[in-house]
């Protein structure tokens, strides 16, 4: 079974590596989902200050003594907003657990520790998207309690209704 820990800078390049591959299985699920084609220069770039901010974490799982990665989870302690009556909120970022230790309790004991850090900040709930078209990912958030909140929907725009819009800006944060 894999230890789960909190990530430390030496494991920057194996959950780098974990990362695409989980950015390489949801583009498969939703193509709209492809990785820009910076996105691991800008994962390297801001994994050091998530490690730091303690308003984030990001929880590896090792599965040996050689340090074998074989999942990760990042979350960020969130907040409802202003309209809606006040909670405190732990917003699962990324979770992903390589297709050879799954449904082997990586998953579960990732999205443990995940609540053990939300029950210390005292946070309300764990909040977090999956892929509509991710049926294990549903399946699984829901066998550990997880239910419905709310659906994003995307109507895709046909080239010609926004060709007049203003040029492209550069990108925003990460």
């Amino acid at each position: 079974m894999p230890n789960i820990r909190r990530a430390t800078r030496r494991d920057q390049d194996r959950v780098a590596d974990l990362w695409a591959a989980f950015l390489e299985e949801q583009a498969a699920r939703d193509a709209r989902f492809q990785p820009a084609e910076d996105a691991r220069e800008r994962f390297e770039n801001d994994f050091p200050v998530w490690l730091d901010d303690e308003t984030q974490r990001t929880f590896v799982a090792e599965e040996d003594e050689a340090g074998t990665l074989v999942g990760f989870a990042t979350a960020h302690r969130w907040g409802t907003p202003p309209i809606q009556v006040e909670a405190s909120e732990v917003f699962v970022d990324e979770f992903y657990v390589v297709p050879g230790a799954r449904r082997q309790g990586t998953g579960r004991r990732l999205a443990a520790a995940l609540r053990d850090w939300a029950e210390e900040l005292e946070a309300d709930r764990l909040r977090l998207r999956i892929l509509h078209a991710n049926e294990a990912g549903h399946a699984f958030w829901q066998a550990i309690g997880g239910e419905a909140y709310a659906a994003t929907m995307t109507v895709e725009l046909e080239p010609e209704e926004h060709e007049a819009e203003e040029p492209k800006r550069g990108r925003l944060g990460f």
